[in-house]
């Protein structure tokens, strides 16, 4: 932590920063798809043991904490070096570079996903992690309760799309920070993660219209 922080000095070094986070969240949501496929089962059980059985692990609490220390750092970071970008672009018109679509978007890709992690920590997150003493929140019949709604479930497929937008410029970005890949593997290596950082989004969302469709039609 102390050297990522002395990273943020320089550009190169929050470039480092912001692509490691951005790394480490994206292994969080491929977590996240595993435990999520769970849901697809209709028999509740192994769902909510999962659920409890990670509320109730000790190093989960402690990895928890880090999680939001990374999501925090990576959307911070992110925010003052879109903010750096802007500044430029506007004082060197002249000298912007051709952007694919995902990076002309990762600022509203970035705010989209912000947006919809403060209502999916509300609406799930907690009501498992303050629920009163002695009682647990059903997670899952809270998530299919919640893909039964189309404006719900419509909401999270289109989060979804921004945030496989906001990979694929990340993903990109990143192999350009790493320089601790030899550079003949680096084509490969961000090959594979680039199809992680498509498939996770795309499974999460499929998760959530295939719960919408049995439920509801």
């Amino acid at each position: 932590m102390l050297s990522a922080l002395k990273g943020l000095a320089t550009v190169r070094g929050r470039k480092m920063v912001e692509a490691v986070t951005g790394m480490l969240l994206l292994a969080f949501c491929v977590e996240h798809v595993l435990g999520n496929s769970l849901l697809l089962l209709s028999d509740p059980a192994p769902y909510r043991w999962f659920t409890e059985t990670m509320g109730h692990a000790l190093v989960i609490r402690i990895a928890e904490v880090a999680l939001f220390a990374l999501f925090a750092l990576h959307i911070g970071l992110g925010l003052y070096m879109r903010r750096q970008h802007y500044r430029f672009v506007k004082q060197h018109p002249t000298k912007r570079p051709h952007q694919s679509m995902s990076t002309r978007l990762v600022g509203w890709t970035g705010i989209v996903i912000l947006i919809f992690l403060v209502v999916h920590l509300d609406r799930f997150f907690i009501p498992n992690r303050f629920a009163s003493e002695g009682s647990h929140a059903d997670l899952y019949a809270m998530a299919h309760s919640a893909f039964s709604s189309p404006w719900y479930t419509a909401l999270y497929v289109v989060c979804m799309m921004a945030l496989a937008s906001h990979l694929h410029h990340g993903i990109q970005s990143a192999f350009f920070s790493f320089r601790f890949i030899p550079a003949r593997l680096v084509p490969r290596v961000r090959t594979t993660v680039a199809r992680v950082g498509l498939i996770t989004p795309l499974a999460l969302a499929y998760i959530a219209v295939h719960i919408y469709i049995v439920q509801v039609l």
